[in-house]
Formats: C-alpha cells, sequence, structure tokens
C-alpha cells in the first residue's frame, strides 16, 4: 500500500437546533457511533439462510432482524445541551418527521447510509472486507 491514511479519534459530530413547545431553542448534537455502538447495530441485523422447496438458498429475515428502530438508533447518538444522551422515551416524543430526519442524517454521519455503504463497497472492491462489518 502507497498511501497514507490518517485518522482522527474524536467522533464527528453535527449540531442540531430543537425549539421546544415553550418557544425555547436549545442545541443538541448528533455524534457518530463509536465502534461498539455500530458492532451493536451491525448486529441486530440477523439474517438466517433457508432451502425452499426448490432446494435453492434463500435469506430470511431473522429474530433480531432490524430490531433498532430510528428511536434506538437515535438515543445511541444524540446528545442533550448538558452532553448526554437523550433517552428513548424523551425521542419517543418527538415528532415522527423530525426523528425520520434525525435518523437518516445521524445514519450519514456514521456512515450507515445507503451511498455511504455504496462507496464503502466501491473502494473495497478487491479486498478481504466489505466496509460494512
Amino acid at each position: 500500500m502507497d498511501k497514507e491514511l490518517r485518522f482522527s479519534t474524536v467522533l464527528r459530530e453535527l449540531p442540531v437546533f430543537l425549539t421546544g413547545e415553550d418557544g425555547t431553542e436549545k442545541e443538541f448534537k448528533l455524534k457518530e457511533l463509536n465502534g461498539s455502538q455500530r458492532a451493536k447495530y451491525n448486529q441486530s441485523f440477523d439474517v438466517k439462510v433457508e432451502m425452499d422447496e426448490d432446494g435453492k438458498a434463500k435469506a430470511i429475515a431473522g429474530e433480531g432482524f432490524k430490531s433498532f428502530s430510528a428511536v434506538q438508533f437515535l438515543a445511541m447518538c444524540l446528545y442533550n445541551e448538558d452532553g448526554h444522551p437523550v433517552s428513548e422515551g424523551i425521542i419517543g416524543k418527538y415528532p415522527s418527521t423530525m426523528i425520520s430526519e434525525l435518523h437518516e442524517a445521524a445514519l450519514e454521519l456514521s456512515g450507515l447510509n445507503k451511498e455511504a455503504l455504496k462507496s464503502a463497497k466501491k473502494e473495497s472492491k478487491g479486498s478481504s472486507s466489505n466496509g460494512t462489518e
């Protein structure tokens, strides 16, 4: 390998401004997942392979398939103004459109959105890893 790799151990973050029912605005932060959190998330995608009646293999969802909801995912990466993770109970009360947009931003920040995964797969072609653990 002729090129050089440089990384930072500081988690990337994105400021998020939330306005409460009382009209006050607070600054929160979305942070990318650390390695342990990412492994926990990836393990939630449990896929089993079974043979169908024609003897062909087919993938089916296991018991834990997509067990992480958007709310659970955000609870790992949304932090309040005091730097503490926001609980699932609090996030679950947010408007669904807000949860959806925050979830997409959090996936992108951690390199887990579709475009980031496609890019990782292209970059790793020919290597032994597919970039998704």
